[in-house]
């Protein structure tokens, strides 16, 4: 962000942080990001969507999906989804205490 640069270009710029230090440095981000083009690569789905406003999904090396942090949850859905198949009901309580 020195010299007013307009592309900045960042690295997992958070990676290894702990949550306090990670969060100023997204306010930071924020702050300054008028009339500058981003460029932020990013293993964590929370920092892109706060930070992005069009976010690209890659898979080794190849972009599979863009769009904004909300087409992006309409069309592949919020978290995980846990399905198990059982042959018998057996031990339902166990399962449900275990997950």
């Amino acid at each position: 962000m020195i010299g007013d640069s307009k592309i900045v270009l960042l690295d997992e710029p958070t990676s290894g942080m702990d949550t306090t230090s990670r969060r100023k440095l997204w306010d930071m981000l924020k702050k300054n990001k008028a009339g500058k083009i981003i460029i932020l690569t990013t293993h964590y789905m929370d920092e892109a969507d706060i930070l992005g406003d069009r976010i690209a999904i890659m898979t080794e090396g190849d972009v599979q999906c863009t769009g904004s942090s909300l087409f992006l949850k309409n069309r592949y859905g919020v978290g995980y989804n846990l399905v198990i198949a059982k042959k018998t009901r057996q031990n339902l309580p166990e399962v449900d205490r275990f997950i």
